[in-house]
């Protein structure tokens, strides 16, 4: 947690954030937050590396697998950090051409308690999101992570 408190500063309060994931990308978001942000300036880029990605991938009940899975959950998820750092990094070059001042927070996690420490921090006027990619059996059993955004952030929510 403190890696996300080390990103986040009272220059981004009342940013635009975009709230961005392994399941959760979106070149409308992304367009409806750069619009936002010709008036507020400010731009705050959260990304979620999901937790659980090599998991959805990664079939833990094949014991043949056991030793294997480590390693292979280990290198899915630095696959996914390091594309999520290149998505990030041309969100903000794209947003830095535009005069927009952007902050950014890579973090491994769940995307709600993610950005909602974020949010806590950072005290967006706006989130910018996008439904997750999840299957629709997780997003069953597990409930929806945007719709708790939604219900705790304390600003407006658009989920694209």
């Amino acid at each position: 947690m403190a890696q996300i408190l080390d990103e986040v500063n009272k220059s981004m309060e009342g940013c635009v954030m975009l709230a961005l994931s392994t399941f959760r990308r979106s070149e409308k978001a992304v367009a409806i937050a750069m619009e936002k942000c010709r008036e507020i300036k400010n731009l705050m880029i959260v990304y979620v590396i999901d937790i659980n990605v090599a998991r959805y991938i990664v079939d833990a009940e094949e014991e043949f697998l056991i030793g294997l899975k480590e390693k292979t959950e280990a290198e899915l998820l630095e696959k996914a950090e390091k594309d999520a750092r290149e998505e990030v990094d041309k969100i903000a070059e794209e947003a830095k051409k535009k005069g927009i001042q952007v902050k950014t927070v890579l973090q491994l996690g769940r995307f709600a308690v993610v950005c909602l420490d974020v949010v806590k921090q950072a005290h967006p006027s706006v989130i910018v999101t996008t439904r997750s990619r999840r299957p629709e059996w997780v997003r069953k059993f597990f409930g929806s992570p945007v719709d708790e955004l939604i219900a705790k952030a304390g600003c407006p929510v658009h989920a694209i």
